[in-house]
């Protein structure tokens, strides 16, 4: 919220750019508003187009059950926002991979869903600014492109990288990707203006230097100098050049003016010649076959450790489980997918590269440890409800009365798991379908026993994982089996027997032998 109000960093770059492309502010017949182009986290709009309608922010960052408070920049969000809509019609608009996820790590966590959702987020863009933002480019603004990474984008649409690297001109890394570079050196002099200066991990460690230790001033100047640096070379190869700060740049308001008028003033005095992204992407993609192939990093500085990408695909896999059992609600319309997608964003926030390298894995770890314990609340969330007491089977074929509670937004369907003891039969009711709530169910079982025996029941998904905690049932049957069926019979057929005994002798008019102790009619006896 204070990043999108007057004066916050995303305020400050949104104005960059009004300054830049608003008449009179810059010199209009320049065309450095043809040279510009919005790199947009599609993270970012989701955030700030959700706070747009209210929003609550927790206390804690222990997860689902904490305490909340209303949140303040709903104004701010629906300001920001209607500004870069306006903005992005009449400007150049490319998503960025979704929060700046390390793509070379997604790699290594090897979920195609995960993965795609990481790189595909320019339909997110257009639905929400409601334009049509450039395609067939990925924008890496804080790492170089690292072997892993192409790979994971070899598996995809075809793309042009544009990430920083020594070779200048444009390599083809494969058949689907091509390595469309900036000069390493000009995105740091960039990343060390504002408020927040940084070094990238791209950067040669041989050319770091403290960059806090000069004044806003000079970094301004540094940064400025960079980017006239190859126009005042006529000798510099090749002849163009792509200008990328990191994706959390904070500029001052005076270090964007300073740049972009520089950028301005190149163009009108001939240093300089604004081109179009697409005109860029369009050239990049036509590169050939590089000879020999170029070598790529394997790792980067900052890169995250295998315990980060452990606590990744464990709670994925759980999630990729809950979600196949999930249905649509009829009522809202909401769907699995829907439901699950915050904790696969959060789980791409984790793998951010805009933090600070040496800080990257301590955040992520207590990040995905908040996404560990929601899956599984989520898991508890689904559960058989504990009577707390004992039923009763009256009769040997009977019906076992349960009850099931979802407190998840979406319907689940479900199995149930019965263990009864020897003598106990339980029908199978197949799969159930539960709506959020609860669901009353009676599950037929045939006894053979009479006693109390126990009956552990399981909820599971349709593939098998356990939902919340097993269920202990005490159950007393009063059903005598097949003795209770010999004594039945048994007093059938003596029954039968005296009444056949009886009409025997009433039709042939003979008195019972069963009825000579009984007084005769009192008009029968003698006074």
């Amino acid at each position: 919220a204070v990043s999108l109000g007057a004066g916050g960093r995303l305020d400050t770059l949104l104005a960059a750019a009004e300054f830049a492309t608003s008449p009179g502010a810059i010199d209009s017949e320049s065309g450095v508003d043809r040279a510009l182009c919005l790199a947009v986290d599609p993270d970012l709009l989701v955030t700030v187009n959700a706070m747009t309608a209210g929003y609550v922010v927790s206390d804690s960052p222990d997860g689902l059950g904490t305490a909340t408070k209303p949140g303040s920049g709903q104004a701010a969000a629906t300001a920001w926002l209607e500004r870069l809509r306006g903005l992005g019609k009449r400007m150049c608009v490319i998503a960025t991979p979704y929060a700046q996820a390390d793509l070379g790590a997604l790699r290594r966590v090897g979920d195609p869903g995960l993965s795609a959702a990481a790189t595909r987020g320019g339909d997110i863009v257009d639905g929400i600014l409601g334009v049509l933002s450039a395609r067939g480019g990925t924008v890496l603004g804080d790492a170089p492109l690292t072997a892993p990474a192409a790979e994971l984008l070899e598996s995809q649409d075809p793309t042009v990288v544009i990430a920083a690297a020594e070779q200048p001109a444009p390599q083809r890394i494969s058949s689907q990707v091509v390595l469309a570079p900036f000069d390493p050196a000009v995105g740091a002099a960039l990343a060390g203006v504002g408020t927040d200066p940084s070094l990238p991990s791209y950067l040669d460690p041989a050319l770091s230097a403290p960059v806090d230790r000069d004044s806003t001033v000079a970094r301004r100047q540094d940064a400025v100098a960079a980017v006239l640096w190859r126009g005042l070379q006529p000798g510099a190869e090749p002849r163009q050049q792509i200008l990328l700060p990191p994706l959390k740049w904070s500029p001052q308001p005076d270090d964007a003016r300073a740049i972009l008028t520089a950028l301005a003033n190149a163009i009108r005095s001939g240093l300089a010649t604004p081109r179009p992204l697409s005109a860029l992407l369009t050239e990049a993609a036509a590169a050939g076959p590089a000879d020999p192939a170029p070598e790529l990093p394997a790792d980067v500085r900052g890169g995250f450790d295998d315990a980060v990408i452990a606590a990744i695909t464990g709670p994925l896999g759980r999630l990729a489980g809950l979600g196949v059992a999930l249905t649509t609600d009829t009522r809202t319309g909401l769907t699995g997918t829907q439901y699950t997608a915050p904790l696969r964003e959060d789980m791409l926030r984790a793998l951010s590269q805009t933090e600070a390298p040496d800080i990257r894995n301590e955040l992520a770890r207590q990040r995905l440890s908040v996404v560990g314990r929601t899956v599984e609340d989520l898991f508890r969330a689904v559960t058989v409800v504990n009577p707390g007491g004992s039923y009763t089977l009256a009769t040997e074929r009977s019906a076992l009365p349960l009850a099931l509670r979802n407190d998840l937004a979406v319907p689940i369907r479900v199995r149930l798991q019965v263990v009864a003891p020897a003598g106990m039969t339980v029908t199978d009711i197949g799969e159930q379908e539960v709506p959020p709530g609860y669901l009353p169910l009676k599950v037929p079982v045939e006894v053979h026993l009479s006693r109390r025996v126990a009956v552990d029941v399981t909820l599971r998904t349709p593939d098998g994982l356990q939902l919340g905690e097993p269920v202990r049932l005490s159950v007393h049957s009063n059903a005598y089996g097949k003795l209770l069926f010999a004594i039945t019979l048994a007093g059938g057929s003596i029954l039968a027997l005296l009444v056949g005994r009886r009409l025997y002798h009433r039709f042939r008019g003979q008195p019972d032998r069963a009825d000579l102790d009984r007084p005769r009619h009192p008009a029968e006896i003698d006074a």
